[in-house]
This record gives C-alpha cells, sequence and structure tokens, in this order.
C-alpha cells in the first residue's frame, strides 16, 4: 500500500539531493539522455523490436515441409502496426482510414469519447486486443524459436500478455527530443495506462498517493509517458523497487513495487514502452504503484488517463 510517509522517506533513504529536487518538481535536466536501440520512426507506426519483423513468415511457414533438409530463406513479412503517434493535424477519422479500422474501433480500442481531441505524441492503439495478442504470441515464439537454434536477432519484445502497445526504446533522435521535453514547462500531461490490469486501490488525497493497478507477476509495467528516468533503484523502502520518470518541469510519474526494473537512471523512456515487470515488492498484493506528480504533489491521476477501462 502507498502510505503518507513517502516524502520523509524519500529524504532520508534516497541517496542524492538531485532526486528529492526532482520529486519536489524543481529538477533540472542539463543533461540529454541518449539511449540506443531499435528505433521507432518519427510520427510513424511501431509494431516491437528485435524479431517482430519475422513473426508472419514463420506462423505460416512452420509447418512447411522442406523435402532438401537444407535451410530455406523465408521472405519477411512486417507484422501489422499496433500503435500510432499522433502527428499536428492528425484526425481519428484519418487515422481510421490509414490504419483500416473505422473511427468507432479507433474510440473503443482507446477510450476515448465523442468529444475527445488528439494530442500531438499522443499514442493510440490501432489494432484489436486480439490482434495484439497474436503479434505478441508470435514475437514471443519467433524470439524462442531463435533462441533455440541460436540465431541472431533473438532480442526480440516479451510477450505482453495484454492489449497494452510494445513500443521500442528510442533512437538516438528521440532521446534527444524528449530530454529537451522534460525541461520545458507544460499545462498537461497526456498518459496511458501503465498496466493492464484493474485499478484495485483508487487515489484518496492524503490517505494514499497514487493509484494500484492490480495483476499477475511479470505483467508488464510500462512508461505512462515519454520522459526521463530520474531514479531506478531501492532506496525506499516503502515503495519497493521503484521508477521515477520525469516528463517536463512540472509533471513526474512513479511506478513502485515491481519485481524487476527493466531500465536505468537517466534513460529515456517512451510512452508505452515496458520499464518494469509487476511484483508486490513490500506490498501486501502483486499490483503496480502508479503517482502523477504536478510540482511535487500528489495529485489523482485518473483525468490524465485514457476513460472507458479501470
Amino acid at each position: 500500500m502507498m502510505g503518507k510517509r513517502f516524502d520523509r522517506a524519500m529524504a532520508m533513504s534516497v541517496a542524492g539531493a538531485w532526486l528529492a529536487l526532482a520529486m519536489s518538481g524543481c529538477a533540472s535536466v542539463a543533461q540529454q539522455g541518449e539511449q540506443t536501440g531499435a528505433a521507432a520512426a518519427s510520427g510513424a507506426t511501431v509494431a516491437g523490436a528485435g524479431g517482430l519483423q519475422a513473426t508472419g513468415a514463420m506462423s505460416a511457414s512452420a509447418n512447411q515441409p522442406n523435402p532438401g533438409g537444407a535451410a530455406e530463406a523465408v521472405p519477411l513479412r512486417k507484422a501489422p502496426p499496433l500503435v500510432y503517434r499522433v502527428k499536428r493535424g492528425d484526425t481519428l477519422a484519418r487515422i481510421a482510414q490509414h490504419h483500416h479500422c473505422s473511427v468507432k474501433q479507433l474510440q473503443a480500442w482507446n477510450g476515448l469519447k465523442a468529444s475527445s481531441r488528439l494530442k500531438n505524441g499522443q499514442v493510440l492503439r490501432v489494432a484489436s486486443p486480439e490482434t495484439v495478442r497474436a503479434v505478441n504470441a508470435a514475437a514471443a515464439a519467433a524470439k524462442a524459436a531463435a533462441a533455440a537454434s541460436g540465431a541472431p536477432g533473438s532480442q526480440g519484445v516479451a510477450a505482453t500478455g495484454s492489449a497494452a502497445p510494445a513500443l521500442a526504446a528510442p533512437s538516438s533522435a528521440e532521446a534527444r527530443e524528449v530530454a529537451q521535453q522534460t525541461l520545458r514547462h507544460a499545462n498537461g500531461l497526456s498518459l496511458a495506462w501503465p498496466a493492464g490490469g484493474r485499478v484495485v486501490e483508487a487515489f484518496q488525497p492524503g490517505e494514499t498517493r497514487g493509484i494500484e493497478i492490480g495483476g499477475k507477476p511479470g505483467d508488464p509495467v510500462r512508461a505512462a509517458a515519454d520522459g526521463k528516468v530520474m531514479y531506478a533503484g531501492t532506496g525506499l523502502n516503502s515503495y519497493g523497487s521503484l521508477i521515477i520518470v520525469q516528463h517536463n518541469k512540472d509533471f513526474l510519474t512513479a511506478y513502485s513495487h515491481n519485481r524487476k526494473l527493466l531500465v536505468k537512471t537517466g534513460e529515456i523512456v517512451r510512452q508505452g514502452q515496458q520499464i518494469a515487470e509487476m511484483g508486490d515488492e513490500n506490498n501486501s498484493r502483486v499490483s503496480v504503484g502508479f503517482e502523477l506528480r504536478r510540482d511535487g504533489k500528489p495529485v489523482d491521476p485518473m483525468p490524465y488517463l485514457p476513460q472507458g477501462r479501470g
């Protein structure tokens, strides 16, 4: 559970004054973090990383006999796009037409109301939950097959087991862009759900510092928005394995009780990128404790998250 002693524990337990400043909303990020990895083209759809592009061909040819017994070159087929990052001027109708779906489907997959407005940089699901599960399952199978054969490209995206979008780590250019965003003030923030489970504890001012989203051990925990990892570790006893991401000069998010951290302090992350595995460290149940802080003060994250679930 999230306790009331967060601020005192933060000051006492976290090494370095920079983190205390970060949690008070006063951190100034001077370095532009860069992280190499699979690039996600700006404004384009992102389907995953590693062996994901080969999954279509593998699933189609897995049971095909090879009379000659020799290895054959299998043509790669690009996996269907799972998510789309909104660009300036985009409309739901245009995005739906481009991805061969209806506006109503886009609204249902993303918890959008008819009156909802798109925001530049917002990540939308452009595939059905069934398609996402099929692609993730195929990616996991491709990764396992590649690992078993010792073939290169086995560093694929782990299967998520949910309909959450799976984004790769940012390219160097994207990392520079996000690092610049952390230096600017912002009046608002568009968040994505950090986990696929239901809300098991709501935000209560003065009692809790955020919400808890339940799940199973190992479920993916994802960055709710683009940002820079200001802390990744176990320095806060009541929070277990904790990740703090700064999104701009005004907003931070925190993810606690994880069983495994997949990012390090200083890394740049994109919205939807997996940053941890869900666990129950220093907690009575398996869940991720999710906090949103504005100017250092905890606020209810629900109004900032897509509606239609939780």
